[in-house]
Order: C-alpha cells, then sequence, then structure tokens
C-alpha cells in the first residue's frame, strides 16, 4: 500500500469529541468511536466505555492535538475524525472559555466546519454515554437526527463549528450554541427539574419526567466573548429565530382570550422580523417589527372563532403575548448577557463610514447600552377555523 494511505480496516472513525474540565490535566477529552465491527478495543493507555455499535476513550492532556496523539499512541487503529458530528463541551470547561479549543478544532483539517457544537448541562463524558439510540445502531445516524429535529421545533438552532468561529471571530454579534443534556439525570451530574414550567419555557434537561436517560437538545448557550454567560430556554430561542428572521416553523401554546384558565394553540408557520439601528448620542436604539402568520390548531365546543370579532381578539393576545416575550428577550441578552447574540451589529455598522470607526466604538461592549421599541401584528388565517359547534 502507498505511504500516507490507509483502508478502511484500519482507521478509528470518531463521531463525537467531548471535552470536560480534566482532573489532572487542564482538559478531558472523551471521544466516542463508531465500531463497525464486532472487535472494539480497549488498550491500557485509557478508559473505555462500550455500547452496541460505539466505544468511547477517554484522555486527560493539556490541548486537542495532545489528546488525540495520545490516544493515537495507544489504539492500534489511526483515529480519523472527518466523520464526528457533534463537539460537546460542558457547561464547566466553557464558562471558563472555550476559545482556544475552537481555534484548534478549526485549524484541524480532519474536523468538518460543519460538526455541531453543543454545550452540555452534564459533563461531556457522561452525555455521550447516554447518547444511544433505542431506533438506530449508528451513532453517526443518530446525531444527524437529533440536530434535524430543530427544524420541526425551533426549540434550538444547529449551530456548527464555523458558525461559532466566525461569530467569535467577527464584531458584529456575539456566539452561542446548541444545549443539551441527558433526561433521567442523577444528582451527580446535575441539579433535580423543574415540571411547573410552561412547556417552551424548558431548556435542556428540564422537561425530564423520569423515563429512560436519553440525550435532550432544547434551548440555546449564550457566549460573551468566548465564555458561557447564560442560556436560553425553547421559548425565548423560538423568539431568538424570530427576531434573527430564521425561523421556520413552530407550535405556541398562548392563553385564551375567551376563558382565563385555557389555553389555545397556535401553528405560526411564518415569521418576519424588520429590524433597523439607529445611533442616538452614541447609545444604540433598536427597533423591530415583527410580523406573523399562523393558524389555529385547538378549538373548543360551542366555540365560534370565524367572527371577525373574535378572530381579530385572538390576534391582538397574540400580539401581546409575543410582544412581552420579545421585550423579555431583548432586555436579557443585552442587560443580563450582555451578548448580542441576534447580530444587531449587522444592522448598526452602516452608520459607520470606516472600519477603524466601527472597531472604536466597540460595539459589542455598546449594545449593553441599547433601548428597544418592538411592534408585533399577526394575522390568523381564516380559512383554517371552525364554524360555530353548537
Amino acid at each position: 500500500m502507498a505511504n500516507g494511505v490507509n483502508s478502511i480496516d484500519e482507521l478509528a472513525y470518531v463521531v463525537a469529541i467531548g471535552f470536560d474540565v480534566g482532573e489532572n490535566s487542564n482538559l478531558k477529552i472523551s471521544f466516542q468511536i463508531n465500531m463497525p465491527s464486532s472487535a472494539k478495543e480497549q488498550s491500557s493507555g485509557g478508559e473505555s466505555s462500550e455500547s452496541s455499535s460505539s466505544v468511547i476513550n477517554t484522555v486527560e492532556c493539556n490541548s486537542f492535538d495532545v489528546g488525540v496523539s495520545l490516544l493515537n499512541s495507544y489504539l492500534s487503529k489511526k483515529v480519523n475524525m472527518t466523520h464526528c458530528k457533534y463537539l460537546i463541551f460542558s457547561e464547566e470547561l466553557a464558562s471558563k472559555g472555550i476559545g482556544n479549543y475552537i481555534y484548534s478544532l478549526k485549524n484541524n483539517v480532519e474536523v468538518r466546519p460543519t460538526c455541531n457544537i453543543l454545550i452540555s448541562k452534564c459533563s461531556a463524558n457522561y452525555f455521550l454515554e447516554n447518547s444511544k439510540s433505542v431506533i438506530d445502531e449508528v451513532a453517526a445516524k443518530y446525531f444527524s437526527l437529533e440536530t434535524s429535529s430543530e427544524k420541526n421545533t425551533s426549540y434550538t438552532e444547529a449551530i456548527t463549528l464555523k458558525d461559532f468561529f466566525c461569530d467569535l471571530s467577527d464584531s458584529f454579534g456575539s456566539p452561542y450554541a446548541i444545549l443539551g443534556s441527558v433526561n433521567g439525570l442523577d444528582s451527580n451530574n446535575v441539579g433535580g427539574t423543574n415540571s411547573s414550567l410552561d412547556d417552551k419555557e424548558y431548556t435542556a434537561k428540564e422537561s425530564d419526567t423520569g423515563t429512560q436517560k436519553n440525550i435532550e437538545n432544547l434551548g440555546l448557550a449564550v457566549f460573551k466573548d468566548d465564555k458561557l454567560v447564560g442560556e436560553l430556554s425553547g421559548l425565548e430561542t423560538i423568539t431568538h429565530l424570530i427576531l434573527s428572521n430564521r425561523f421556520q416553523n413552530a407550535t405556541v401554546n398562548i392563553p385564551s382570550p375567551f376563558n382565563d384558565s385555557n389555553y389555545i394553540s397556535l401553528y405560526i408557520y411564518s415569521a418576519k422580523s424588520r429590524n433597523s439601528v439607529q445611533i442616538l448620542n452614541g447609545t444604540p436604539y433598536i427597533k423591530c417589527n415583527v410580523n406573523l402568520e399562523m393558524k389555529l390548531l385547538s378549538s373548543s365546543q360551542n366555540a365560534n372563532y370565524m367572527t371577525d370579532e373574535n378572530k381579530k381578539l385572538i390576534e391582538e393576545y397574540t400580539n401581546s403575548y409575543f410582544l412581552a416575550h420579545i421585550n423579555n428577550y431583548l432586555y436579557k441578552t443585552s442587560k443580563e448577557f450582555q451578548a448580542d447574540v441576534c447580530k444587531f451589529g449587522k444592522y448598526a455598522v452602516r452608520h459607520f463610514l470606516t472600519l477603524n470607526s466601527w472597531n472604536n466604538y466597540d460595539w459589542l461592549n455598546k449594545y449593553q447600552d441599547s433601548f428597544f421599541k418592538a411592534t408585533v401584528n399577526s394575522n390568523l388565517s381564516s380559512s383554517y377555523l371552525l364554524m360555530e359547534t353548537e
């Protein structure tokens, strides 16, 4: 065989990489390796945790590249990362800063820029150990399906290594990542659940109902520079996607305008936000005009939603509901997180004639001083409404 060419049997394919704070070193890296054959390796150089289709090898080191070298030193196969789907960082490590690791990963020719970045509320190693699908035996396919689910719910957003790296490098906005955890966690890995939350107000692991352990991606992890500073819930993520003009569709419950104790379900199938930024006396003034297109999913006996009066009432309730959440999101990201994850900087930069004047303005630090004006206009499609049931 030609020099530098490896056959499939000589390669160990990594499908996910987990990063944790190390015990004896700065870093603990867990490699989930797909094992297509029945032969699963375990060497004395590291720990190993088996599944029906993959094995997890863990090394402690001072850098990512050293970790890969250590893994290669005791595996009989050469590590190959061209099929890696997920890069998982624990909250503990992310709060300390992950910029150096992101740059190292981006500089590695085998790690594809399409790898998803996920921040785990439990340890990354524990996340990987419990990322076993009850449906699919191939771990790489399972990770792909987990990411694609965000298109159907809008509870999270698929963020890649390329996305995170660009956000970390530019001056228009702040980085963020997928927020994940494991359902059915025990107290040794993360705190208890909160069953009183509304369904869209959950973040990852909070919707746990004591079911079988399984990974859950719900919400977003927000960064200021390269450090984790907070998280967005499922509903806050929907709001984020609407304001960022990346929203696809979602089902949302709002308080019923006809009965205070009930909710009505709305399917939002289109949402557009017209954003603008002015600089008034050196302070950002941000306007967001949101337009929603929706249809009604829930109904009740003796209800008549087809009248113009009732249709208008539902639209007004929807406007108030989303306006409140939009204002909460805007002030949470600016005042609490001080992180422009919505990339309003792209609207502000047009007021500066040169790159130097933009850099001197220091948008990422000025964003916390912003004040906002938001409006919401919703349109309920009458063709989906039921006639009076009585």
